[in-house]
């Protein structure tokens, strides 16, 4: 897909300059559009054998700290990541977040067989797909920015945290964003002078405005879930500029590439930390490049940010992990931790899907990615309006479910996504392998949608009870990790997820959405026919067949105050027992995040920086 997007871009600008009718400044775009279908070029630098510090990944963490720690002309920094830099031409355009999560901007991840959910996915599997790349996830996600609800934080703060209270991380919030959302630019929640462009999206549908006017009416107060307050409705906030994706390595790390002080080697895979065992301090990095393996030594610290699974892999593969796992794989152990013991996701699923009668023209004309994929769309793109400059997420719901654990009314359990189009819009190669959807599922289910008008709505389970571990296949670094996760292990996700989506047929009642004609998608997805449609049987069997999953995984090397035994690191990222070794990522969030992970990882790395210059004056 991608490749037929070069050829179409390229031959329409070629076919344009034949015909002499070309506009001065379609051409300059059109020119610019060529320029961005190379890598970004992060260099390739002469490496030292020392640094002050070496950083393991450039996803959202990696990059914040790389460019924070290398602020100081006198401190040398060396961030390793196996990716390469994106190419903007196919990055920036939210829509083809999917394309890029089927190619090598994306570990390709999978979870094993399920037994209780994703059954209707192929081989029962659902994708953990994981961003590599400088940048990390934030180059294939949905640009979806939250972050997250502010009793989350105060409960870390509660549980021994210290530093992680809502009152502590909203300075940091505040500083990572350049905001430009309308309704709450002056609540005082939001930052004007950050490296991250947070805004609304510049393409709106009618759904989405009828949506939250629905919710609104339906008793869900309209509310900046970004200022901590979550539960209510509001129109999506995305880490974007002028409908264009911002990336960590666009906002942190393009425009200090040169410095002299900082070296960013990409296609670089970390294989080994290295230890001076007597003192058990980390003293640097075993990696591969171009097919040979080198070291490079930190003089204050190692810090790992490579995610919530590399991240685990690398500590195991050191020595660092738990004792009977290590020894299992004949790895020698240095420290007995719980790494990988732990990991929670949000787990969710596609629909329900609502046909669509009434509304504008250009609404009745969503109908396919092919539509939006005309030159004159990319055009509208390239001056920031247009559907391209949308994920097709618009609208968040937060719903408190009876099946929440934590009793707060204040703390919702699910998230409700909008999405103006459903999976019959994209019938691109890799949408399917992706979500891993088969191809009955795309005939008999979301073909009859081919052509027609629809939108759906895809719940995400925030508070989830299920939990499972990360472990080595083997000793060999290049090894994927072995997930043992099973969706729906406890039933009360499944409960939590059926009642939000009774309360999108609830809402859906209301006069806003009525108005556009819209109704309920009654053809039972396949392997669910033998209940009764819109039955809560019904929607269980939905759910537990068309499972989907957001990659929020988190807590493989949980943070947590002293003495807990679960924890790998402390308030201040510093992994037990092991001197100058920190992780920085997503993998030391303590438990399931009321928020899509990107925020909070650009926060972290942030909080990283500030405690890691502390603690080496």
């Amino acid at each position: 897909m991608m490749r037929w997007i070069v050829v179409f871009q390229v031959l329409c600008c070629c076919c344009w300059l034949v015909c002499g009718t070309l506009d001065p400044r379609v051409l300059n775009s059109l020119t610019e559009m060529i320029d961005e279908m190379n890598d970004i070029d992060y260099g390739n630098p002469q490496l030292r054998k020392v640094y002050d510090y070496v950083i393991v990944g450039a996803g959202p963490a990696g990059c914040v700290l790389a460019n924070r720690l290398s602020e100081d002309p006198s401190v040398s920094v060396l961030i390793l990541e196996l990716g390469r830099g994106e190419r903007p031409a196919f990055s920036e355009p939210p829509m083809l977040g999917p394309m890029l999560m089927a190619s090598d901007y994306s570990f390709g991840y999978e979870t094993k067989r399920q037994k209780y959910g994703c059954l209707g996915l192929t081989d029962r599997k659902c994708s953990w797909t994981h961003g590599r790349g400088v940048g990390g996830s934030s180059i294939i996600n949905n640009i979806i920015y939250t972050r997250g609800n502010r009793r989350d934080f105060d409960n870390w703060a509660r549980a021994g945290m210290e530093g992680w209270s809502w009152k502590d991380v909203l300075p940091y919030y505040k500083k990572i964003e350049h905001a430009n959302v309308k309704d709450f630019d002056e609540n005082g929640a939001h930052g004007k002078s950050g490296r991250v462009s947070v805004e609304d999206c510049p393409f709106r549908s009618e759904v989405a405005k009828a949506f939250v006017a629905s919710a609104a009416q339906s008793g869900y107060p309209y509310l900046d879930y970004n200022a901590g307050d979550i539960l209510g409705v509001s129109f999506l906030q995305a880490h974007s500029k002028k409908g264009h994706r911002v990336t960590a390595g666009t906002a942190y790390l393009k425009d200090v590439r040169h410095r002299p002080n900082l070296h960013i080697s990409t296609r670089s895979w970390a294989t080994q930390i290295l230890f001076k065992e007597d003192r058990k301090e980390a003293t640097g990095v075993r990696f591969t490049k171009n097919k040979r393996y080198h070291t490079v030594r930190a003089r204050r610290e190692v810090i790992l940010s490579a995610g919530a699974f590399e991240t685990p892999k690398l500590l195991m593969n050191s020595g660092i992990g738990p004792a009977a796992h290590l020894q299992q794989h004949g790895i020698r152990v240095l420290q007995d931790l719980p790494v990988g013991r732990r990991v929670y996701e949000h787990g969710g699923a596609f629909g329900p899907i609502f046909t669509m009668r009434n509304g504008s023209p250009a609404e009745q004309n969503l109908l396919s990615l092919e539509q939006v994929l005309t030159l004159d769309e990319i055009l509208r793109f390239r001056n920031g309006t247009g559907p391209l400059t949308s994920n097709s997420i618009e609208s968040l719901l937060y719903v408190k479910s009876p099946f929440a654990s934590d009793p707060d009314p204040d703390l919702p359990d699910v998230e409700v996504m909008q999405s103006f189009v459903s999976m019959s819009f994209d019938s691109s190669i890799s949408t399917s392998i992706v979500y891993r959807l088969p191809e009955a599922l795309k005939r008999d289910y979301y073909g009859p949608l081919v052509g027609v008008r629809n939108f759906m709505f895809l719940p995400m389970l925030m508070k989830t009870h299920t939990v499972g571990r990360v472990e080595l296949k083997s000793r060999n670094p290049f090894h994927h990790p072995v997930f043992h996760y099973q969706y729906f292990e406890d039933e009360r996700d499944v409960e939590a997820l059926v009642y939000s989506i009774r309360e999108v047929l609830r809402i859906a009642e209301a006069e806003p959405l009525q108005r556009l004609g819209i109704e309920l998608y009654k053809r039972p997805v396949p392997g669910c026919e033998g209940f009764v449609f819109n039955s809560d049987d019904y929607w269980r069997c939905h759910v537990r067949t068309q499972t989907t999953t957001f990659q929020h995984q988190v807590s493989t090397c949980r943070m947590g105050p002293v003495g807990d035994p679960d924890a790998v690191v402390d308030p201040r990222l510093r992994v037990r027992g092991i001197g100058r070794l920190r992780v920085a990522d997503v993998s030391i969030i303590p438990e399931p995040p009321s928020a899509h992970t990107c925020a909070m990882s650009y926060l972290i790395g942030e909080k990283a920086a500030d405690m890691i210059k502390e603690d080496n004056q």
